[in-house]
């Protein structure tokens, strides 16, 4: 779930269309040796702040997840906009806390979001 999260952030997404060509193609690929020159933010057990992160993470996951299953068992438009809603709350949860692990800075985090939109 952690790496999920990481994943499907604003910053790889960002990494991903700097670094490479085929992710502007309109079906882009990633390959296998691209992937693991991703720059995956390990955490360290040891230490109670990057576990209370990575344990944040996890749930902020789970939670998107849970609410990609309510969206369609939705029946009227009002709830249908409000699980959207939450679901675009968790995403910008989830890159806000991205961003707290790569230790990105204000400038950082505007030129990402401005590159991503």
């Amino acid at each position: 779930m952690y790496l999920a999260g990481i994943l499907a952030s604003k910053l790889i997404v960002f990494f991903i269309k700097t670094y490479y060509d085929e992710a502007h193609d309109a079906f882009p690929q990633i390959k296998v040796g691209q992937l693991k020159q991703l720059p995956i933010r390990t955490i360290d057990f040891d230490d109670p702040v990057d576990t209370a992160r990575h344990d944040r993470m996890v749930q902020l996951v789970e939670q998107m997840l849970a609410l990609h299953k309510e969206l369609p068992e939705a029946t009227t438009g009002h709830e249908q906009d409000l699980i959207r809603r939450r679901i675009d709350a968790t995403d910008r949860q989830i890159d806000t806390l991205v961003y707290e692990l790569y230790e990105l800075t204000p400038e950082d985090i505007e030129i990402v979001e401005k590159s991503v939109r």
